[in-house]
């Protein structure tokens, strides 16, 4: 059973539909065969028939915006800004990933979002890094 806030189904990854109203998602049943679930019998299929890989993706045509804002302030971080960008870089990968398994955001984003997440880790730790050998170094005396 799908939240009552998801936008995408679960099991399947296929969209829930707005409600006539507007609020809220209704629940649509997924078409499942026999009362098995996708994974049975057959590869996953995501987008409603469209199969999953870099190509392919979620039903809403690409990746949301938290899961791209989260791989640029990674590469950002790698680049210049070290862990002032690779810190909110995994926070933002850490909260997408959460909004993709509950089924509020599409699964599309969620290699840019893994990215994000252990990309910003990985440059805040290098910069924290050398940030201590520099502080260390910078109290060893040049000349003796």
């Amino acid at each position: 059973m799908n939240p009552p806030d998801a936008a995408f189904c679960l099991n399947c990854a296929s969209s829930l539909g707005p409600t006539v109203g507007g609020t809220g998602y209704q629940q649509q049943s997924p078409p499942h065969v026999g009362g098995q679930g996708p994974y049975v019998g057959s590869p996953p299929q995501y987008g409603g028939g469209q199969q999953f890989g870099m190509q392919g993706g979620g039903t809403s045509g690409g990746a949301s915006q938290r899961a791209i804002i989260s791989l640029v302030l990674a590469i950002v971080g790698l680049v210049c800004c070290g862990y002032f960008t690779g810190i909110p870089a995994a926070i933002m990968g850490w909260l997408e990933l959460d909004a993709i398994r509950s089924g509020k955001a599409p699964e599309s984003g969620k290699v840019m979002a893994q990215i994000g997440l252990w990309g910003g880790i990985a440059v805040s730790i290098i910069y924290l890094i050398l940030t201590v050998l520099w502080l260390f170094l910078s109290l060893i005396p040049v000349g003796f």
